[in-house]
């Protein structure tokens, strides 16, 4: 009985919102006309309001069933001709609706003030108010079967991507076995035993099908239970923009809608605070004073809209009023006096490069700090956080006349499609949602705009880059005629990045990596291939916004191979004054040096960018230089770089492990010498 009780709530909380919502809207065309309402708008509004109570009256909702039934009387007297639809009553109708909203999610939602304005206005005698608290009303819930933890969800889809990297390992131990029986199958005195392995090979075989299949089972399952509908975002918004209005001393008609898309819990929870930051801004920048509204010959009442639709794979938030628009002179004006720009760069810049500014921490028009603005943090934490989800915001003007934000993000964070590329012999991964096609072009195909490689698409130029570039690796020489093309799109911003290689697509939980500034934020975490291998995936928000900033003066980025940097040394060592000294020796003899305080920085940073030698101590927290040795050595892509161990371990047996592991060199630091050092690097590289 409890499950039908639930199935009814959910069923009437959609059914409630899109009343409300419908009811809201056709007051507002009718007063936006200002003269007779239609009898059609009349006969739907009151349609609305019956319905409404019918479907409270079957849920026990008392409270929405009684603001419902006079809602109804009071649309049957207007739509009978009997009493006008003034101003007064559209605004009483709005408070009727705003109290029945909450009313579904707070059952202590106080209903007789505005019962008995209903009542007053229908010339009807109002029951006394409740002397005892009502019963309690039953709220809506969501519709769940089972209830858990979040975490503990989170950690069962964690399992079922560990589940499903083990099946791939399985993979690779199949075809180990396949390898070992045709190896044993070609001696004739062991082709028994090479049937038996073949046959243990189908078993295994089998069983890592099975088991991928049900790992991918799994993994769908979990995250099919984590979407929700999207529009549970709207939760909350409309009484803060309640309130807001009352503060901030505006009228404010708030509506939100969905065309009924679902995303994930966590993506829609990371969305709550963005989106309140952004409706904020409507009121505090966009929406004006009554009396300012009126003498520009725009109703009193500002509207802000709040929609949500979306795709398969992505979803897509707008926020939009009908306030003052964007001033650009006053962005750029306070850009220059703030010394963003110069006042040459800012006659130079366009429209669309001056709002990209309102996402920069601290930068804000506000010529006074209030509760609302001022600061100017709001939409720099905006847009961090929608990078953060590998989304993407923008600011265009509304076709309201105010400001438009428009948000999209994927629909999960628990699943991915990505196009995997090679650069520098490393793999990276770039959301497939940012890439507007993939090409090959030739290099004599390429152009120069302002000293800049450029290509021509439908007819527009598009900046070009290699990925090495934006992410500081070292650019390969290209002894091919073509280039392997990725076009990224974003914002009206469009910028082609040429890579080694274009691998394959695949769909895949991003890992975080556990460093927020992971080179600088360009890399937004990590996935685990078929082999054991980590893919580092690219963050495209922020690799965008390093294509408008870096510098390319000539064709030599792309076309002829970077000229010969000094050889770069990852110095590995918890204590700073070892790194400090290691670090000055190094860079007086020419070398590039970088730093990691122990074997798990050091991993990190050798996975976005290679480095020519690896100088460690060995007793380090989290993971020690022994660890490290094993772990570069047992990793394709890093296993050629040499590594010296300088460390405080002087025992034989301690020596002998290291040389065994890989180290190239082991030097004792009670020994250490400065011309030791330099000479075994020299000897190595």
């Amino acid at each position: 009985m409890q499950d039908i009780r639930q199935k009814l709530l959910a069923t009437f909380q959609v059914e409630h919102r899109d009343h409300v919502d419908h009811i809201r809207s056709l007051l507002a065309l009718i007063a936006s006309t200002g003269g007779q309402p239609a009898e059609a708008h009349l006969e739907e509004v009151f349609r609305r309001a019956h319905t409404l109570k019918g479907a409270a009256r079957v849920v026990e909702l008392r409270s929405v069933e009684q603001l419902a039934h006079r809602l109804e009387t009071l649309f049957a007297r207007i739509r009978q001709g009997t009493m006008p639809l003034t101003k007064e009553v559209i605004d009483l109708v709005q408070r009727a609706l705003d109290t029945a909203e909450d009313s579904v999610t707070d059952s202590a939602t106080p209903l007789h003030p505005v019962l008995q304005a209903i009542d007053q206005t229908l010339g009807l005698e109002s029951p006394p108010p409740p002397v005892a608290a009502p019963e309690p009303v039953p709220a809506f819930q969501p519709l769940e079967t089972v209830r858990i933890n979040a975490s503990n969800f989170d950690g069962l889809l964690r399992s079922a991507v560990e589940l499903l990297a083990e099946s791939q390992r399985q993979g690779q131990v199949t075809d180990e076995l396949k390898s070992i029986a045709r190896q044993i199958g070609a001696l004739p005195e062991l082709r028994s035993l090479a049937k038996q392995i073949a046959s243990v090979s189908r078993l295994q075989q089998q069983s890592s099908w099975t088991m991928n299949r049900l790992a991918k089972q799994l993994q769908r399952d979990v995250w099919q239970a984590r979407m929700v509908p999207a529009e549970t975002l709207f939760e909350g918004y409309r009484k803060m923009m309640r309130d807001l209005a009352r503060d901030e001393s505006r009228q404010i008609e708030f509506h939100a809608t969905s065309t009924g898309e679902h995303a994930d819990r966590r993506v829609l929870e990371a969305l709550k605070d963005p989106l309140m930051h952004v409706l904020r801004n409507a009121v505090s920048h966009g929406i004006e004073p009554p009396h300012e509204r009126t003498a520009k010959g725009k109703p009193a009442a500002g509207t802000v809209k709040l929609s949500i639709t979306g795709t398969a794979q992505q979803l897509k938030i707008t926020v939009e009023d009908d306030g003052r628009g964007l001033d650009i002179q006053k962005i750029l004006a306070t850009a220059v006096r703030r010394k963003i720009l110069s006042e040459a760069d800012a006659a130079r810049t366009s429209p669309q490069d001056a709002t990209r500014l309102l996402f920069q921490p601290g930068f804000s028009t506000a010529s006074a700090i209030t509760n609302l603005s001022g600061r100017g943090m709001g939409l720099s934490v905006v847009q961090e956080a929608i990078h953060h989800l590998q989304g993407q915001v923008e600011i265009r003007p509304s076709a309201a006349g105010g400001a438009a934000f428009h948000i999209s993000v994927p629909v999960a964070i628990a699943t991915h499609r990505l196009l995997l590329v090679t650069a520098a012999g490393q793999t990276f991964a770039l959301p497939v949602s940012w890439i507007d096609r993939v090409q090959r072009i030739r290099l004599a195909d390429i152009q120069t705009v302002e000293g800049k490689p450029a290509l021509t698409l439908h007819g527009n130029a598009v900046p070009l880059f290699t990925l090495s570039h934006l992410l500081a690796l070292p650019r390969p020489d290209h002894d091919t005629k073509t280039l392997q093309i990725v076009i990224l799109h974003s914002s009206g911003q469009t910028t082609a990045i040429a890579v080694d290689s274009l691998l394959r697509h695949t769909e895949a939980v991003i890992q975080d990596l556990g460093s927020e500034n992971f080179a600088n934020g360009k890399i937004s975490g990590g996935i685990l291939l078929e082999n054991g291998a980590v893919a580092l995936v690219l963050n495209p928000a922020v690799l965008l916004e390093t294509a408008t900033t870096v510098r390319q003066s000539d064709f030599s980025s792309i076309t002829q191979p970077a000229p010969k940097l000094p050889a770069s040394i990852l110095v590995v060592d918890d204590s700073i004054t070892t790194r400090t000294l290691e670090k000055s020796i190094l860079e007086a003899h020419g070398y590039r040096v970088r730093i990691a305080v122990d074997g798990m920085e050091a991993l990190a940073q050798l996975q976005a960018e290679k480095s020519d030698l690896v100088i460690s101590d060995v007793q380090m927290p989290r993971l020690d230089g022994f660890g490290l040795l094993e772990a570069i050595k047992s990793d394709k892509n890093l296993s050629q770089i040499p590594v010296i161990l300088v460390t405080s371990l002087e025992r034989r047996e301690d020596q002998e492990r290291g040389l065994s592991l890989g180290a190239d060199a082991y030097i004792v630091k009670r020994k250490f010498d400065q011309a030791d050092l330099l000479a075994a690097i020299r000897q190595i590289i």
